[in-house]
């Protein structure tokens, strides 16, 4: 079980970089191959549409959210909340970065992220966590691919 930062959909959608779209793309693609459960805490929706209409019109961004939507599972507020403030006592984390750890806690996912702070604090909280930009290969690996 899996779950992605948001600057993983970002970089898959908005390819500003090319090395870090075919990361993220590459990821999401090997996730998908592999049949792997997705989950996301609910407060991605709004994270993820308030980046993209920076760049996309508004119907394009309710387009790429309604096609995330279809293949993750959500996990609402109520149940991240108590998780999440422990995350952010423990690690000092931002409250948006505390709940992603909180959903990975909470459905004993791996969190994968472009954000390696994030990715320093998901360890400091016992969750198994992964810097793609540097470590795909790990991930590779992790995922039980060759």
């Amino acid at each position: 079980m899996i779950v992605l930062d948001t600057s993983v959909f970002v970089d898959a959608i908005i390819p500003f970089r090319k090395d870090r779209h075919e990361l993220a793309s590459g990821v999401i693609d090997l996730i998908s191959e592999k049949g792997l459960e997705l989950y996301e805490p609910k407060l991605l929706i709004v994270e993820l549409s308030g980046i993209l209409i920076r760049f996309k019109t508004i119907d394009t961004v309710k387009e790429h959210i309604e096609s995330i939507l279809t293949f993750i599972n959500i996990l609402n507020y109520h149940e991240l909340h108590e998780i999440s403030l422990e995350v952010a006592l423990s690690t000092g984390c931002r409250a948006i970065d505390a709940f992603f750890i909180a959903c990975a806690k909470r459905t004993d996912s791996i969190l994968i992220s472009n954000d390696e702070l994030q990715v320093l604090n998901a360890r400091r909280a016992g969750v198994k966590s992964f810097y793609l930009l540097k470590e795909f290969e790990t991930i590779r690996q992790e995922l039980g691919i060759s």
